[in-house]
């Protein structure tokens, strides 16, 4: 349930309320994260491990998003969207 409230938020505000394009959290994290994650819900064995085995809130999958070596950065935008993203994908 809470993970289709995520979901729902996360729909919410991509949807552009303020008439910005919406950004999509799997792009972002395809274009700037699967260098060095995944998210297949095991251990993958790649350097910056499956993000998907871990029970992380998006305000910590934010965090971490934002000291990434990402170039460029991120927007607040993108780091968001990708958050929501990763935590839609966590195995429980």
């Amino acid at each position: 349930m809470r993970r289709l409230l995520v979901l729902a938020a996360a729909l919410l505000l991509l949807a552009g309320c303020g008439g910005g394009p919406a950004v999509s959290g799997r792009a972002v994290f395809s274009h700037s994260c699967s260098g060095c994650h995944t998210l297949t819900g095991h251990d993958t064995n790649v350097d910056g491990g499956d993000l998907a085995v871990g029970h992380f809130s998006v305000a910590e999958v934010e965090s971490f998003a934002a000291v990434m070596p990402v170039r460029p950065r991120l927007t607040s935008d993108e780091l968001h969207a990708v958050a929501v993203y990763v935590v839609s994908r966590q195995t429980r």
